[in-house]
């Protein structure tokens, strides 16, 4: 299985699907979810609304989409406010919106801002010791500025976020990452020292296909997006699953996709290299009900259920794997080619089985069993021709000739194009003739 990145806001994101089959133990630290959590209230209200979204939900949500628990809310929410405050209060009799949009970027640094940290999204973590990343800074800043009235969105580029406020008829770039990032083409002092202190580089707006407008929603979506990317590069996808479906819900992108559908199918990697194909299957089966069908997530079940038959006959379990294979409604999951090659798999370790015994009748009836369930398929013909002519030689060796005889009969009308059975027949007819 090939491993997929996808962008991230604030770094590259390591939303990538586990190798299927690997071979090595998982990290100790490695944790899969095996049930669907039910996305964050907040995210199905703001994803109904329209823009701007209604402060308090807006607020909350910020909070929340962090990862603050419910008991916590009421406490930083006060302390959310109160920054929204202080920075009110610093531009009361301020009504000019260039001037007003600047100065919530001054606020924010000289207040609240104090060490960027790549892995810092979290509100509740900013509001603790000021260090933040690029999507919780935007957010930040979003809640100052729409606190004086001003309009503010968010842009995505590939690798980092920031915001855009509106000036009069002007569109103008925050980097809130930076003190000077208010309009920052038009700063000396930002250009000196924005990729110091991020890595990144600057997307103007002239490098329109480079830019994604996010608005307010997709802001607060970037949190749950980044939660999801770091939960995975820390090996802990069951913490990752819950932002992933909080975040499709509340957005509903392409981004938003790709990052449930990734945390999804590393969870029931996870699942299945753990040997737990049935708790893989339901998640995946969760999902497809919730959120509709995606072709990765198919094609994840049906190796899940292929590896589940695998893990089967491997632990000596014939009768569990094919009744994998035939009982509904999941026999009916898997890709018709593979069901068929693994149930044919099942008749062959079955049949050899016998065989290793050198009870080649016994394996040849096994065999015979599967071409009448399955058909004719060329590699049953195949074993079927080699355990007959087997029980041939026995008969033969020990010149029980019509036992050969009626053997190889019977065989034949099963077989009629084989050329081996056919010479053991005529070998048989000449031995008893002499």
């Amino acid at each position: 299985m090939n491993r997929r990145a996808l962008p991230i806001p604030c770094g590259v994101l390591l939303l990538a699907f586990l190798a299927f089959l690997a071979a090595a133990p998982l990290a100790a630290q490695r944790t899969a979810a095996a049930r669907i959590p039910a996305p964050h209230p907040l995210a199905a209200r703001l994803a109904a609304a329209s823009e701007p979204l209604p402060l308090d939900d807006r607020d909350d949500a910020a909070l929340a989409f962090s990862g603050l628990a419910d008991a916590s809310l009421p406490a930083y929410r006060r302390r959310l406010l109160d920054v929204v405050a202080g920075f009110q209060a610093t531009v009361a009799g301020t009504f000019d919106p260039a001037l007003l949009a600047s100065r919530a970027l001054e606020y924010l640094h000289v207040a609240t801002l104090r060490r960027y940290d790549f892995h810092q999204v979290r509100i509740d973590t900013l509001l603790d010791d000021g260090t933040y990343n690029c999507v919780s800074s935007a957010v930040l800043y979003l809640i100052l500025a729409r606190s004086v009235g001003l309009s503010v969105g968010g842009v995505r580029t590939t690798d980092h976020a920031f915001c855009v406020v509106q000036v009069g008829a002007k569109t103008v770039d925050v980097e809130t990452t930076n003190p000077y990032g208010y309009d920052p083409g038009s700063r000396k002092e930002f250009t000196d020292s924005f990729g110091k202190v991020t890595g990144f580089a600057y997307v103007p707006p002239t490098n329109y296909r480079d830019r994604t407008p996010v608005g307010e929603r997709g802001l607060l979506a970037l949190v749950l997006h980044d939660r999801v990317s770091f939960a995975i590069e820390r090996g802990d996808h069951a913490a990752a699953l819950e932002p992933a479906v909080t975040g499709w819900t509340l957005a509903g992108d392409v981004l938003a996709r790709e990052a449930l559908v990734t945390t999804v199918s590393n969870n029931a990697v996870l699942l299945g290299q753990s040997r737990r194909y049935d708790e893989a299957v339901t998640l995946l089966e969760e999902t497809e009900r919730a959120f509709g069908a995606d072709a990765d997530l198919v094609l994840r079940r049906q190796e899940m259920l292929h590896n589940q038959v695998g893990s089967l006959v491997e632990a000596g379990d014939l009768d569990g794997a094919e009744s994998v294979l035939a009982a509904p409604p999941r026999s009916g999951l898997f890709e018709p080619a593979d069901r068929l090659e693994l149930q044919v798999w099942v008749v062959q370790v079955r049949a050899d089985r016998s065989a290793r015994k050198k009870d080649y009748p016994a394996a040849a009836a096994t065999v015979a069993e599967g071409i009448d369930r399955l058909g004719a398929v060329a590699d049953l013909l195949g074993a079927f021709e080699v355990y007959t002519h087997n029980a041939f030689a026995q008969l033969y060796n020990a010149r029980r000739f019509a036992e050969a005889k009626t053997l190889l009969e019977a065989a034949l009308a099963r077989y009629p194009a084989s050329r081996v059975i056919k010479a053991d027949l005529e070998s048989t007819v000449q031995a008893m003739e002499r």
